[in-house]
């Protein structure tokens, strides 16, 4: 039983510098590229035991768990700026606590929640699904 991951590797990048390759790094790799104008704030890592990531020839779905050192207020402002320079329309918001931000493009919709988290700082879930 329990999952089954390859060795860690090293190989060189498109730089010409060697970098060590895990099944993690990877993973994260593949959820960022499958939403490029999705932001993600540089303060917080992919926690990917709940992250979740559906792609249909169609379309690209899923749920993107984040934890990280940060506070509400300014992942909030963060998401507000980054998400309208990357074509986003915002539907509706809502800043508290805990926020929900809402934005939508044609034929799909992002669902942004931002708590504080006791003991990691905040955690940030998008929630990306057809409009």
């Amino acid at each position: 039983g329990g999952t089954k991951m390859r060795p860690d590797r090293e190989v060189i990048n498109e730089n010409g510098e060697t970098v060590l390759v895990t099944d993690t790094s990877e993973f994260e790799r593949g959820i960022v590229s499958a939403f490029p104008d999705i932001p993600l704030p540089s303060s917080h890592t992919i926690d990917l035991e709940r992250s979740v990531i559906f792609t249909s020839p169609s379309q690209t779905v899923g749920k993107i768990s984040m934890v990280g050192r940060g506070d509400v207020d300014s992942l909030y402002r963060f998401f507000e700026r980054q998400m309208s320079d990357n074509g986003w329309n915002k539907v509706n918001a809502f800043q508290s606590a805990t926020s929900s931000m809402y934005y939508a493009k044609p034929g799909r919709f992002v669902a942004i929640i931002i708590e504080a988290d006791v003991k990691l700082g905040s955690r940030v879930t998008l929630n990306v699904g057809p409009e």
